[in-house]
């Protein structure tokens, strides 16, 4: 199941999110930041995390399970994948 179609079925079932699900969506979308943040130096780690990723994070972490959390975790998704897009882009000029 892709990272859209687990956002998609948690949002059907915002009021009772399956618990297993959210948890391989969580752990889905952290593991590909991550694995991003392993390939490019440490210095470019401010241009392709999105703005107050840590806080965002413990955030998302401090509450588990509920539609803010689904919310905030598609939010990050979104922004570190177009912010990793426009550094890649920025690095091959």
């Amino acid at each position: 199941m892709t990272i859209g179609e687990m956002h998609q079925k948690l949002l059907e079932e915002a009021r009772h999110p399956d618990h297993a699900l959210y948890d391989a969506y969580q752990g889905e979308i952290f593991s590909q930041i991550n694995e991003v943040l392993d390939e490019v130096p440490e210095e470019a780690h401010e241009h392709v995390l999105p703005f107050n990723f840590k806080e965002r994070k413990d955030y998302i972490r401090s509450r588990p399970y509920q539609y803010h959390s689904i919310i905030q975790l598609k939010a990050l998704h979104d922004e570190f994948t177009k912010k990793l897009a426009s550094y890649r882009i920025r690095m091959n000029r």
